[in-house]
């Protein structure tokens, strides 16, 4: 592959990396020019662009620079690549912290729900019992041994 003649086919726009996927492939493969040292900027840009809609070759262009990068670029990387995955685990892990709890709040507060409401039951049931009584004139004391209730209670009842 002759680089001077596809740089030259390229800039007078003979050559079109949008529409022809092997003159894509030829331009990234002589983006660099190892002899001279030199990265062709405005054919990296172009391919930059067209990788943003070729999927094969953005993963190329990914590959090219961690294979390019210096050793520090490289530590760098995987540094801010594990800060992010560690936060990602902590956002996830305290979703599932939060959905636990959610899910144990509500479990316990059925529970005590459940609870308030059956000796509300008893409660009414006990009075309902007491009235009963009541109704029948039975004694006080007879009331307070059966259902529990102190004199006040009863007396409450019996006016209502």
């Amino acid at each position: 592959m002759e680089m001077p003649k596809l740089i030259r086919d390229w800039k007078e726009e003979k050559l079109d990396p949008w529409n022809d996927i092997l003159a894509r492939w030829m331009m990234l493969l002589g983006i660099v020019d190892h002899r001279n040292g030199v990265l062709y900027e405005g054919i990296y840009k172009e391919l930059e662009e067209i990788a943003m809609k070729d999927e094969v070759l953005k993963s190329a262009f990914q590959g090219w620079e961690q294979l390019s990068a210096t050793e520090e670029e490289v530590d760098a990387y995987e540094a801010r690549l594990k800060r992010v995955l560690d936060e990602e685990a902590m956002i996830i892990e305290a979703e599932l912290r939060e959905k636990e709890a959610r899910e144990q709040g509500l479990e316990e507060g059925m529970e005590k729900g459940i609870e308030q409401g059956m000796e509300k039951g008893i409660e009414k049931g006990v009075k309902q019992t007491a009235k009963k009584m009541l109704q029948k004139n039975l004694p006080h004391d007879l009331i307070k041994e059966v259902t529990g209730l102190d004199e006040e209670e009863i007396d409450r009842l019996q006016e209502d």
